[in-house]
């Protein structure tokens, strides 16, 4: 592996990990991924990581940036308080300062805790975030019942009892921000966590979808919180950060602007090439469906939503 690992500590003694690629300088101005580590855990969750990461990068399935985690406390912590301010205001700032990340381009991943810290996190501002991960994220569904409350998670009901403090109560009070943002979300948990943390991961995902919010969820047959779907969903979380900040290329752009000038034109003559697999297919999709799309619209009133109304 030729990343390199840095070890820190943030004001107060709270240690940090941080995980550059191979050939990175401090003059190399890269976006930031802050991993927010779970319950009962450290900022070392991403040496762990780092194998999955080094691949991640060498075969472009992540692009070039710079990985970090710190170390917050569980119970007492739960990134709550100074522990929110902590990670989404002070650490940024200091990466920025000694690593040159570029703090415009900054995304969010977290697991269980993490999890509930990411989207509680980028709730908040959602403007100022590339996207969010959230794995298996420790969000407690209303009403509580035994099943929800299993080892920390009771101490976490009770920390979380402000609204305040609720990913699902931060998403109603900002819905119309997080929408019009755009910014990416995943959820990903398994249908056997032993915590049924899809309880409240659904829950989330069902007020995504009728607040129109786009957002992209995989409920994972048999999988639980920890062996193989735990690192097969860490994978899935950054490949899925990676293409949020995929950027298109010359030929997308120079296809996209074909279909529409054919479109604004009259449609005369023989429409542009038609490329199925790359980025300029929806719009070329769109611009042969527009009347019909047009109607539709006319018609319906719900034409325009994401998803569906159920």
């Amino acid at each position: 592996m030729n990343s390199e690992l840095i070890r820190g500590v943030l004001k107060d003694d709270v240690a940090y990990t941080v995980l550059t690629p191979a050939g990175w300088t401090a003059t190399e101005r890269l976006p930031l991924i802050l991993l927010l580590h779970g319950a009962n855990s450290s900022s070392e969750f991403l040496a762990a990581l780092q194998p999955l990461i080094d691949g991640l990068w060498a075969d472009g399935a992540l692009p070039r940036s710079v990985v970090a985690c710190a170390s917050t406390p569980t119970v007492g912590g739960f990134y709550l308080g100074e522990w929110e301010d902590l990670v989404a205001t002070d650490f940024p700032a200091l990466l920025a300062a000694e690593f040159g990340v570029d703090e415009r381009r900054v995304s969010l991943i977290g697991s269980s805790m993490g999890g509930y810290g990411a989207l509680k996190i980028a709730f908040a501002d959602p403007g100022r975030w590339q996207a969010v991960a959230a794995i298996a994220p420790a969000l407690l569904p209303v009403p509580l019942r035994a099943r929800n409350t299993i080892g920390v998670l009771a101490e976490l009901a009770a920390a979380t009892a402000d609204p305040s403090a609720r990913v699902l109560d931060r998403l109603h009070a900002n819905a119309d921000a997080i929408r019009a943002s755009g910014l990416p979300i995943f959820l990903r948990v398994g249908d056997r966590d032993v915590f049924k943390l899809q309880d409240g991961t659904e829950e989330l995902h069902r007020a995504l979808w009728d607040l129109d919010i786009g957002h992209e969820y995989h409920l994972v047959l048999d999988g639980d919180h920890l062996g193989p779907e735990a690192m097969a969903a860490q994978r899935a979380a950054l490949i899925f950060l990676g293409s949020a900040r995929a950027e298109k290329t010359a030929a997308d752009l120079s296809l996209e602007a074909a279909w529409l000038r054919w479109a604004a034109e009259g449609r005369q003559g023989a429409p542009p090439q038609l490329d199925i697999a790359g980025a300029s297919a929806s719009v070329a999709l769109r611009v042969l469906l527009e009347p019909e799309l047009t109607e539709a619209a006319r018609q319906d009133p719900t034409a325009a939503r994401r998803y569906g109304i159920l």
